[in-house]
């Protein structure tokens, strides 16, 4: 089988979509599927990794348009590309051109990764566009994959289409004992930890606001990056201005992503919209306490395994925070039963074992 995936920033670097992509990519490749890749050229110009083919495409360099440029781009590209039976588009939006494949008699499937009109970056005009172009993302793909089960209701409610539910999974935790953590000055079981791209539906400013008002000796580490988000940044760094105790560490990858998930007190996501967050499964597939937003993919990511507050509410989050700081009785006593929960149930093998029938289901259902 041969499958392109439509389009990634780069498939070594990047967010939940990259990540997904180089996890079940890479172990496709291993099972003998030629990938091929379709990337930004101003994000990284590799061209082969993990087994996978990639093909690096010029595109517009603004916040705005670079995603539905590189999209288009790509789905021209993958024209000339031989003997292609799957066509992969990740999030609505960008995968607005999946109808040209698909007159070209490939399958095409479009994987919904979260809505993006509703991200704040996005003003009116913006939330338009992608609401617009979220119907040709649905109504044109052969198929339809949601990574949540919020998601798939939400297609099945606005559209009227059957969607097939893959989640997001994980690795196996990497443990580590602190090393590279102590540049930063902290030890281990001395932070709290938020560890997302700086972004605005991320919610790091609810989380500094909150942790401003605490009383606590424990730290905080706000570890991630973001590109077309200096504006937000500054903001972050404004709040936590005169604050020694908040630190940023940037982005975080390998090792001192794993040393910060394996040795912090409490994990905290207050994103304001998800689709289903990688980086909730992997801290708590670290045996950690997590306190999320209530917003509805969080709380099923979650299950029961860990805290919520109200999204958006500061003076929640901040009253949810100091209860967990001041009862690590009630931290421990969920470390365990997070771990168990996302290892028996989310984990990359199996969703590419998933994956890989319901390819094979598509191109099968394309021969009766």
């Amino acid at each position: 089988m041969k499958i392109a995936y439509i389009i990634l920033k780069s498939v070594s670097w990047g967010g939940g979509i990259e990540r997904y992509t180089e996890e079940v990519g890479s172990r496709l490749a291993a099972k003998g599927h030629k990938i091929v890749v379709y990337t930004m050229r101003h994000y990284s110009e590799i061209t082969s990794y993990r087994g996978m083919r990639i093909v690096p495409i010029p595109t517009l360099k603004t916040k705005g348009l670079e995603k539905i440029t590189a999209s288009f781009i790509a789905t021209m590209f993958q024209i000339f590309e031989k003997n292609i039976d799957i066509v992969h588009f990740n999030a609505f939006g960008p995968a607005m051109f999946c109808f040209i494949p698909r007159i070209l008699g490939r399958k095409t499937v479009v994987q919904g990764h979260g809505l993006e009109w509703k991200r704040t970056r996005w003003g009116l005009g913006g939330q338009l566009f992608l609401k617009l172009t979220e119907i040709p993302s649905v109504m044109f793909p052969n198929a339809i994959t949601a990574v949540s089960r919020v998601q798939q209701r939400y297609i099945r409610k606005r559209y009227g289409r059957e969607s097939t539910f893959i989640p997001t999974g994980i690795n196996s935790p990497q443990l580590e004992k602190p090393g590279l953590i102590k540049q930063y000055g902290v030890n281990g079981d001395d932070y709290i930890l938020f560890a997302a791209r700086l972004v605005q539906e991320k919610g790091a400013h609810y989380l500094i606001e909150a942790y401003k008002n605490l009383r606590t000796d424990l730290k905080l580490v706000i570890a991630g990056d973001a590109l077309h988000e200096e504006g937000y940044k500054s903001k972050l760094y404004k709040i936590a201005e005169g604050n020694k105790n908040i630190i940023f560490t940037g982005f975080a990858t390998g090792k001192l992503l794993n040393e910060l998930f394996s040795n912090c007190y409490l994990f905290v996501l207050p994103s304001e919209i998800e689709g289903l967050s990688t980086t909730l499964l992997e801290a708590m597939s670290y045996g950690n306490c997590c306190l999320v937003s209530d917003i509805p993919e969080n709380i099923e990511a979650m299950s029961e395994s860990g805290f919520s507050f109200k999204n958006r509410d500061i003076h929640d989050l901040k009253e949810r925070l100091q209860y967990l700081i001041n009862n690590r009785v009630t931290v421990e006593s969920l470390k365990e039963k997070a771990k168990n929960y996302v290892l028996e149930n989310y984990s990359w093998d199996k969703i590419t074992l998933e994956f890989e029938k319901f390819y094979d289901n598509l191109l099968e259902d394309s021969k009766e």
